[in-house]
Protein backbone atom coordinates (compact mmCIF):
# COMPACT_ATOMS: atom_id res chain seq x y z
CA UNK A 1 0.00 0.00 0.00
CA UNK A 2 2.67 2.50 0.74
CA UNK A 3 4.74 1.69 -2.47
CA UNK A 4 1.22 2.38 -4.04
CA UNK A 5 0.71 6.05 -2.19
CA UNK A 6 4.40 7.32 -3.35
CA UNK A 7 4.04 5.81 -7.20
CA UNK A 8 0.46 7.44 -6.87
CA UNK A 9 1.95 11.00 -5.62
CA UNK A 10 4.89 11.25 -7.64
CA UNK A 11 2.66 10.33 -10.87
CA UNK A 12 0.37 13.71 -9.63
CA UNK A 13 3.56 15.77 -9.23
CA UNK A 14 4.29 14.99 -12.48
CA UNK A 15 4.12 18.22 -14.31
CA UNK A 16 4.93 17.25 -18.11
CA UNK A 17 2.40 17.59 -20.69
CA UNK A 18 3.69 14.59 -22.33
CA UNK A 19 1.55 11.20 -21.82
CA UNK A 20 3.54 8.33 -21.27
CA UNK A 21 1.49 4.94 -23.27
CA UNK A 22 0.68 2.49 -21.09
CA UNK A 23 2.38 -0.79 -21.77
CA UNK A 24 0.45 -3.68 -23.15
CA UNK A 25 0.87 -7.66 -23.10
CA UNK A 26 0.83 -9.43 -26.54
CA UNK A 27 -1.31 -12.22 -26.40
CA UNK A 28 -0.85 -15.48 -28.01
CA UNK A 29 -3.87 -17.54 -29.29
CA UNK A 30 -3.16 -19.71 -26.76
CA UNK A 31 -3.33 -16.69 -24.23
CA UNK A 32 -6.50 -15.92 -26.08
CA UNK A 33 -7.66 -19.78 -25.45
CA UNK A 34 -7.59 -20.36 -22.22
CA UNK A 35 -9.05 -16.80 -21.00
CA UNK A 36 -12.19 -17.18 -22.60
CA UNK A 37 -12.59 -21.02 -21.22
CA UNK A 38 -12.09 -19.37 -18.00
CA UNK A 39 -14.80 -16.66 -18.68
CA UNK A 40 -17.36 -19.08 -19.59
CA UNK A 41 -16.94 -22.53 -17.63
CA UNK A 42 -15.67 -23.99 -14.76
CA UNK A 43 -12.89 -25.73 -14.91
CA UNK A 44 -13.62 -29.30 -14.50
CA UNK A 45 -15.92 -28.81 -17.64
CA UNK A 46 -13.06 -27.93 -19.64
CA UNK A 47 -11.95 -30.44 -21.85
CA UNK A 48 -8.16 -32.53 -20.94
CA UNK A 49 -6.46 -34.18 -23.52
CA UNK A 50 -3.44 -35.64 -21.39
CA UNK A 51 -2.54 -32.65 -19.16
CA UNK A 52 -3.17 -30.03 -21.82
CA UNK A 53 -6.70 -28.41 -22.15
CA UNK A 54 -5.25 -25.84 -24.72
CA UNK A 55 -4.62 -28.59 -27.85
CA UNK A 56 -8.33 -30.02 -27.44
CA UNK A 57 -10.24 -29.29 -30.56
CA UNK A 58 -13.63 -29.46 -28.30
CA UNK A 59 -12.27 -26.82 -26.01
CA UNK A 60 -11.52 -24.74 -29.54
CA UNK A 61 -15.25 -25.02 -30.84
CA UNK A 62 -16.65 -23.94 -27.87
CA UNK A 63 -14.53 -20.70 -27.92
CA UNK A 64 -15.50 -20.49 -31.05
CA UNK A 65 -19.67 -20.98 -30.18
CA UNK A 66 -19.11 -18.50 -27.58
CA UNK A 67 -17.16 -15.46 -29.19
CA UNK A 68 -17.67 -15.95 -32.90
CA UNK A 69 -13.89 -16.34 -34.07
CA UNK A 70 -11.07 -18.52 -32.71
CA UNK A 71 -8.45 -17.20 -30.45
CA UNK A 72 -5.84 -16.43 -33.58
CA UNK A 73 -7.94 -13.83 -34.74
CA UNK A 74 -9.06 -12.61 -31.60
CA UNK A 75 -5.15 -12.41 -30.80
CA UNK A 76 -4.80 -10.22 -33.82
CA UNK A 77 -7.66 -7.92 -32.76
CA UNK A 78 -6.17 -7.52 -29.54
CA UNK A 79 -2.65 -6.79 -30.96
CA UNK A 80 -4.59 -4.40 -33.38
CA UNK A 81 -6.37 -2.28 -30.35
CA UNK A 82 -3.19 -1.93 -28.41
CA UNK A 83 -0.78 -0.92 -31.34
CA UNK A 84 -3.01 1.41 -33.61
CA UNK A 85 -2.24 4.41 -32.59
CA UNK A 86 -2.50 6.48 -35.55
CA UNK A 87 -6.50 6.32 -35.89
CA UNK A 88 -7.01 8.22 -32.58
CA UNK A 89 -10.67 6.50 -31.96
CA UNK A 90 -9.50 2.99 -31.74
CA UNK A 91 -6.63 3.69 -28.70
CA UNK A 92 -7.09 5.55 -25.46
CA UNK A 93 -3.94 6.02 -23.62
CA UNK A 94 -5.74 6.85 -20.37
CA UNK A 95 -7.91 3.41 -20.34
CA UNK A 96 -5.72 0.09 -19.87
CA UNK A 97 -7.58 -2.39 -22.05
CA UNK A 98 -8.94 -5.81 -20.95
CA UNK A 99 -8.98 -9.09 -22.51
CA UNK A 100 -12.10 -10.11 -20.73
CA UNK A 101 -13.75 -7.02 -21.41
CA UNK A 102 -13.06 -7.57 -24.68
CA UNK A 103 -14.33 -11.44 -24.80
CA UNK A 104 -17.31 -9.91 -23.43
CA UNK A 105 -17.75 -7.61 -26.08
CA UNK A 106 -17.53 -9.95 -28.87
CA UNK A 107 -19.72 -12.77 -26.84
CA UNK A 108 -22.40 -9.98 -26.69
CA UNK A 109 -21.94 -9.57 -30.58
CA UNK A 110 -22.20 -12.56 -31.76
CA UNK A 111 -24.63 -14.24 -29.14
CA UNK A 112 -26.76 -11.07 -29.00
CA UNK A 113 -27.60 -11.91 -25.42
CA UNK A 114 -30.15 -9.24 -23.13
CA UNK A 115 -28.38 -7.83 -20.26
CA UNK A 116 -30.37 -9.67 -17.53
CA UNK A 117 -28.55 -12.98 -19.26
CA UNK A 118 -25.32 -11.18 -19.71
CA UNK A 119 -25.57 -9.82 -15.97
CA UNK A 120 -25.51 -13.36 -14.60
CA UNK A 121 -23.48 -15.00 -17.27
CA UNK A 122 -20.41 -12.78 -16.03
CA UNK A 123 -21.57 -11.81 -12.67
CA UNK A 124 -21.42 -8.37 -13.49
CA UNK A 125 -23.36 -5.10 -13.28
CA UNK A 126 -25.54 -4.18 -16.28
CA UNK A 127 -24.33 -0.07 -16.25
CA UNK A 128 -20.58 -1.76 -15.73
CA UNK A 129 -21.63 -4.42 -18.75
CA UNK A 130 -22.99 -1.74 -21.21
CA UNK A 131 -20.49 0.84 -20.52
CA UNK A 132 -17.38 -1.79 -21.57
CA UNK A 133 -19.53 -3.01 -24.40
CA UNK A 134 -20.14 0.19 -26.36
CA UNK A 135 -16.42 1.59 -25.18
CA UNK A 136 -14.27 -1.64 -27.30
CA UNK A 137 -17.71 -1.74 -30.02
CA UNK A 138 -16.40 1.98 -30.84
CA UNK A 139 -12.81 1.16 -30.47
CA UNK A 140 -13.06 -2.23 -32.97
CA UNK A 141 -15.18 -0.16 -35.29
CA UNK A 142 -12.32 2.59 -35.51
CA UNK A 143 -10.38 0.04 -36.90
CA UNK A 144 -12.42 -0.03 -40.32
CA UNK A 145 -10.54 2.83 -41.68
CA UNK A 146 -7.45 0.73 -41.42
CA UNK A 147 -9.03 -2.45 -42.47
CA UNK A 148 -11.28 -2.15 -45.06
CA UNK A 149 -8.81 -0.51 -47.61
CA UNK A 150 -9.31 -0.34 -51.46
CA UNK A 151 -6.28 -1.96 -53.11
CA UNK A 152 -3.69 0.91 -54.95
CA UNK A 153 -3.06 0.37 -58.69
CA UNK A 154 0.55 -0.90 -57.43
CA UNK A 155 -1.29 -3.65 -55.51
CA UNK A 156 -3.76 -4.82 -58.47
CA UNK A 157 -2.43 -7.76 -60.12
CA UNK A 158 -3.00 -8.24 -63.76
CA UNK A 159 -6.07 -10.22 -64.17
CA UNK A 160 -9.38 -8.34 -65.21
CA UNK A 161 -11.21 -9.51 -62.65
CA UNK A 162 -10.24 -8.49 -58.62
CA UNK A 163 -13.41 -8.71 -56.46
CA UNK A 164 -16.87 -9.99 -55.79
CA UNK A 165 -18.90 -7.81 -55.32
CA UNK A 166 -22.32 -8.09 -53.22
CA UNK A 167 -25.71 -6.67 -50.99
CA UNK A 168 -26.65 -7.55 -47.59
CA UNK A 169 -29.46 -6.48 -46.09
CA UNK A 170 -29.41 -5.74 -42.37
CA UNK A 171 -32.80 -5.68 -40.27
CA UNK A 172 -33.48 -2.22 -38.24
CA UNK A 173 -35.75 -0.42 -36.69
CA UNK A 174 -38.77 1.57 -38.53
CA UNK A 175 -37.02 5.45 -39.38
CA UNK A 176 -39.57 8.45 -38.71
CA UNK A 177 -42.00 9.55 -41.68
CA UNK A 178 -43.49 12.92 -41.75
CA UNK A 179 -46.85 12.16 -43.11
CA UNK A 180 -46.72 7.66 -42.79
CA UNK A 181 -46.13 5.60 -40.01
CA UNK A 182 -44.06 3.42 -42.50
CA UNK A 183 -41.61 4.33 -45.09
CA UNK A 184 -41.92 1.93 -48.00
CA UNK A 185 -38.34 2.73 -49.72
CA UNK A 186 -36.87 0.99 -46.19
CA UNK A 187 -38.52 -2.14 -46.82
CA UNK A 188 -36.15 -5.61 -47.28
CA UNK A 189 -37.54 -8.01 -49.70
CA UNK A 190 -35.29 -10.30 -48.15
CA UNK A 191 -36.05 -9.80 -44.12
CA UNK A 192 -39.56 -8.69 -45.15
CA UNK A 193 -39.44 -5.80 -42.60
CA UNK A 194 -38.07 -2.52 -42.73
CA UNK A 195 -34.32 -2.67 -43.51
CA UNK A 196 -30.91 -1.30 -44.61
CA UNK A 197 -28.58 -2.71 -47.30
CA UNK A 198 -24.90 -2.68 -47.35
CA UNK A 199 -22.47 -3.17 -50.52
CA UNK A 200 -19.61 -5.58 -49.96
CA UNK A 201 -16.45 -5.86 -52.05
CA UNK A 202 -14.33 -9.07 -51.29
CA UNK A 203 -10.77 -9.38 -52.74
CA UNK A 204 -10.36 -12.26 -54.79
CA UNK A 205 -7.22 -13.25 -54.69
CA UNK A 206 -6.76 -12.86 -50.52
CA UNK A 207 -9.15 -12.84 -47.93
CA UNK A 208 -9.78 -9.65 -47.15
CA UNK A 209 -12.80 -7.30 -47.54
CA UNK A 210 -11.55 -3.68 -49.59
CA UNK A 211 -15.15 -2.05 -50.09
CA UNK A 212 -17.57 -1.41 -47.44
CA UNK A 213 -20.39 1.56 -48.65
CA UNK A 214 -24.12 1.92 -47.02
CA UNK A 215 -25.88 1.74 -45.58
CA UNK A 216 -29.21 2.36 -47.98
CA UNK A 217 -32.53 2.04 -47.94
CA UNK A 218 -33.02 -1.47 -48.91
CA UNK A 219 -35.98 -0.89 -51.40
CA UNK A 220 -33.45 0.22 -53.71
CA UNK A 221 -31.80 -3.52 -55.28
CA UNK A 222 -28.66 -3.82 -54.96
CA UNK A 223 -28.10 -2.89 -59.13
CA UNK A 224 -29.12 1.34 -58.17
CA UNK A 225 -26.66 0.59 -54.74
CA UNK A 226 -24.08 -0.35 -57.61
CA UNK A 227 -24.61 2.27 -59.92
CA UNK A 228 -24.74 5.31 -57.68
CA UNK A 229 -22.95 4.38 -54.43
CA UNK A 230 -19.58 5.01 -55.87
CA UNK A 231 -18.62 1.48 -57.16
CA UNK A 232 -19.11 1.60 -60.42
CA UNK A 233 -17.06 4.69 -60.49
CA UNK A 234 -14.11 3.55 -58.53
CA UNK A 235 -13.95 0.47 -60.85
CA UNK A 236 -14.15 2.22 -64.34
CA UNK A 237 -11.46 4.82 -63.25
CA UNK A 238 -9.39 1.67 -62.68
CA UNK A 239 -10.44 -0.24 -65.71
CA UNK A 240 -10.94 -3.41 -63.45
CA UNK A 241 -13.97 -5.28 -62.71
CA UNK A 242 -15.86 -7.02 -60.41
CA UNK A 243 -17.50 -10.55 -60.21
CA UNK A 244 -21.41 -10.69 -59.15
CA UNK A 245 -24.51 -12.26 -60.01
CA UNK A 246 -26.90 -11.46 -63.13
CA UNK A 247 -29.11 -8.88 -61.05
CA UNK A 248 -25.47 -6.16 -62.09
CA UNK A 249 -26.28 -7.07 -65.41
CA UNK A 250 -26.10 -3.65 -67.69
CA UNK A 251 -22.35 -3.01 -66.68
CA UNK A 252 -20.53 -5.00 -68.82
CA UNK A 253 -17.51 -2.78 -68.33
CA UNK A 254 -17.23 -2.85 -64.61
CA UNK A 255 -18.94 -6.34 -63.73
CA UNK A 256 -18.82 -9.57 -65.10
CA UNK A 257 -21.89 -12.20 -64.77
CA UNK A 258 -22.81 -15.45 -65.19
CA UNK A 259 -23.71 -15.88 -68.63
CA UNK A 260 -23.70 -19.13 -71.49
CA UNK A 261 -21.57 -18.75 -73.07
CA UNK A 262 -18.71 -19.23 -70.25
CA UNK A 263 -16.57 -22.25 -70.84
CA UNK A 264 -16.63 -24.81 -67.80
CA UNK A 265 -13.63 -23.56 -66.24
CA UNK A 266 -14.92 -20.53 -65.54
CA UNK A 267 -18.36 -21.19 -64.66
CA UNK A 268 -16.83 -23.35 -61.69
CA UNK A 269 -14.50 -20.30 -61.34
CA UNK A 270 -17.54 -17.33 -60.97
CA UNK A 271 -19.42 -19.90 -59.51
CA UNK A 272 -16.93 -20.62 -56.48
CA UNK A 273 -15.57 -16.90 -56.41
CA UNK A 274 -19.81 -16.10 -55.18
CA UNK A 275 -20.31 -18.95 -52.75
CA UNK A 276 -16.80 -17.52 -51.16
CA UNK A 277 -18.83 -14.48 -50.91
CA UNK A 278 -22.67 -15.71 -49.72
CA UNK A 279 -20.42 -17.41 -46.81
CA UNK A 280 -18.77 -14.41 -45.68
CA UNK A 281 -22.11 -12.73 -45.88
CA UNK A 282 -23.53 -15.12 -43.88
CA UNK A 283 -21.25 -14.79 -41.33
CA UNK A 284 -21.52 -11.22 -41.63
CA UNK A 285 -25.05 -11.43 -40.48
Amino acid sequence: MLKLFWNTLFATMDNSNEQTPREWVELTPRDVLETGLNLMFKSHRIHNVQGDPWTSKTNAQRFKDHFGANSTVISLIWRDLNATKHIPQSHNDNVKLSIDKLLQTLHFLYRYQRECERESTFDSSRKTIRKWCWHYVERIQALKADKIVFPSEDDLIGDDWIMTVDGVHCATNEPGHLIFSMDKKYFSHKKKRVGLCYKLGIALYESKLIWLNGPFPAGRNDNGNFKHGGLKQKLKSIRRRALADKIYNGHPDEVSTFNAFDDAAVKKFKSRAQMRHEKFNGMLK
